[in-house]
């Protein structure tokens, strides 16, 4: 006996099981189970003060220091990719947006570099671990999710991006062609 016939026996009985054990209701048939078809959550991109809100302070949190237009496209594209495949990261980055503007008292990108940096020190929005005793202040629930998801996720983003691997000193990007003298000759 080969497994593939095996494992036909096996189905074969799951889906036959009840009538042949006798198991199936002697009532008649059962009523159907109703099918609703609840709307796919909405996806889609962010306005373009969201994401300027997000990118400012993701490259805060990644470099400390505002980042050149190239190495900007890439949480650009990051941010984008995840709001339009997933409705959770959409409303996620739309709450964080909010949250910064409401923490600047303002649009968070209308802050000057060291506002902003101050800003995100004095809330310890990068590099300071949430417990859940912290109190937070009266935005608790929005910090707790800026702190514990955004900013994991944003340095994710960056750091996974060709920009990020050039910080760690690769020259490289996976998937991209490198100098293939490299692979060629031993190495010295």
């Amino acid at each position: 006996m080969t497994r593939r016939s095996l494992m036909r026996r096996a189905l074969l009985a799951l889906a036959a099981g009840p009538a042949l054990i006798g198991c199936a209701s002697r009532r008649g048939p059962s009523p159907p189970v109703p099918t609703v078809f609840e709307p796919a959550p909405k996806t889609g991109p962010l306005s373009v003060a969201e994401i300027e809100n997000l990118v400012a302070f993701g490259e805060l949190v990644v470099e400390g220091e505002t980042v050149p237009l190239g190495q900007r496209w890439f949480l650009i594209e990051y941010i984008d990719d995840r709001t339009k495949h997933s409705a959770q990261y959409l409303s996620l980055y739309r709450a964080a947006a909010s949250t910064l503007d409401r923490l600047a008292g303002r649009r968070f990108t209308s802050l000057e570099v060291g506002e902003r940096l101050e800003l995100i020190a004095r809330h310890g929005l990068a590099g300071r671990r949430v417990l859940p005793g912290d109190d937070l202040g009266p935005l608790s629930t929005e910090m707790r999710t800026l702190r514990a998801r955004v900013v994991p996720d944003l340095i994710r983003g960056y750091y996974g991006s060709a920009a990020g691997w050039a910080v760690v000193g690769y020259q490289t990007f996976p998937g991209r062609c490198g100098d293939l003298t490299r692979y060629t000759r031993p190495e010295g």
